[in-house]
């Protein structure tokens, strides 16, 4: 076989085995999402459906409703007549006062972790009757969102005795029978939920309004979150058991970005991964390239299995840190990952390549594809410059090699002797 036919077949084969490893890869990258196709995904959403997903507090509506007479002439009956009329007057609360404990507890399902919490929520509304006219005071309440199951839900008025209103879902109740002009009240609403990854208060609600203040104090028994929005001022302070006191104070606000938190740590990570399971066919076909292009330069004599099962390798490496991710975290993902990526390489590689091929060449471009790339994708920022870096100093290794070597001395451009 001439020069030319062998290095047709070398590429057609290469070629080959990046489009099988890059099919097994995408069709990885598509099973790490949340989507229900995924093991995962399915476990999210049953797990999702019996607790409670990412719960959205729903402000309250309050209204001032009056009722009263208006004289209206009848043509037919060519008199006036009394028409009882209805007319509402949407309330915007003075201030806000939010008390919440949330009790954050990874709960394990089928050997899978989930952020869930529980929270206790007590919110002050201050209103005010700023009509011209008396009325009744009423309130319509609505489900948090994603919220499946409300607990201790009650609303009282302090001032009247802690007068206790019984809440009707997505429907006004009376709260008191008369408010008069420029009169202010408290409303206390309480209850208790649960639900997962994120708590917050929708206070996207009142962007069109303004609120005089607002007081917020989240208390959680955990270090790990994240605020939801960074654009409220808010003051974080550790507690003695290992938790933090989140306040929130602002004036005179309109907003729209809602409050809250956020237990994301382990799904920031797997939309880390999913990012890295899609480019990781760029790993394996850089990969065979190197090995190709160095096997050439140093005389190591290569058969085309060996290709076939240094690719192995690489795409097995990607496969352990797509699936084990969701039962460890990322580290002792990628610690595991690594154990047994190397134990495939020390298994194989030094025996068939020898040391000095396996250990100089081999075994380091591996490190970089592998090891190296995930991390770049781990990165919370410069991965896109890292990943170019990186790409660089690989296609420079290339180059500098090549440009060092006789390339008709290569094993590939040899004619076969007969």
């Amino acid at each position: 076989m001439n020069a030319s036919a062998r290095i047709f077949g070398i590429l057609v084969w290469l070629g080959g085995l990046a489009v099988a490893g890059s099919i097994i890869l995408a069709l990885t990258a598509a099973r790490v999402g949340e989507q229900k196709s995924s093991t995962y995904g399915y476990a999210y959403t049953q797990f999702q459906d019996a607790w409670g997903g990412e719960i959205g507090i729903v402000p309250p509506e309050f209204a001032l409703q009056r009722s009263y007479t208006e004289s209206l002439y009848n043509k037919d009956a060519g008199q006036y007549e009394e028409i009882k009329k209805i007319e509402r007057f949407t309330l915007v609360p003075r201030s806000i006062n939010i008390d919440s404990i949330v009790n954050y507890g990874e709960k394990i399902r089928s050997l899978l972790v989930f952020n869930a919490f529980e929270a206790h929520n007590d919110e002050t509304y201050v209103i005010v009757n700023t009509t011209k006219y008396a009325g009744e005071l009423q309130v319509k309440v609505t489900k948090p969102q994603n919220a499946n199951i409300l607990y201790d839900y009650t609303i009282t008025i302090p001032s009247k005795d802690n007068l206790v209103v019984r809440p009707v879902m997505d429907k006004s109740v009376i709260l008191l029978p008369v408010l008069g002009v420029g009169e202010q009240v408290e409303v206390k609403i309480t209850y208790s939920t649960k639900g997962m990854d994120i708590f917050k208060y929708n206070l996207s609600a009142y962007q069109n309004e303004v609120i005089q203040g607002l007081t917020a104090v989240i208390k959680l028994n955990t270090q790990e979150y994240a605020i939801y929005r960074e654009g409220l001022p808010h003051t974080e302070k550790k507690t003695p058991e290992g938790g933090i006191v989140i306040q929130f104070t602002v004036n005179d606000f309109s907003t729209t970005q809602d409050m809250g938190v956020a237990f994301l740590a382990k799904q920031m990570y797997l939309d880390h991964i999913q990012s890295l399971m899609n480019y990781s066919p760029m790993s394996l076909i850089l990969f065979l390239v190197v090995i190709f292009f160095f096997s050439q330069i140093y005389a190591v004599k290569f058969n085309a299995f060996h290709y076939l099962f240094l690719g192995i390798i690489d795409v097995f490496y990607y496969l352990f840190v797509a699936y084990l991710v969701r039962f460890f975290s990322v580290f002792p993902t990628f610690a595991i990952s690594i154990a047994l990526t190397a134990a495939m390489f020390f298994l194989y590689c030094p025996n068939v390549f020898g040391k000095w091929f396996a250990f100089r060449v081999v075994g380091v471009y591996l490190f970089l594809l592998t090891v190296v790339f995930s991390l770049i994708f781990l990165m919370p920022i410069f991965r896109g410059l890292l990943f170019v870096i990186l790409i660089f100093l690989i296609f420079m290794s290339i180059m500098i090699f090549v440009s060092r070597s006789d390339i008709s001395k290569w094993p590939i451009m040899q004619e076969e002797k007969n």
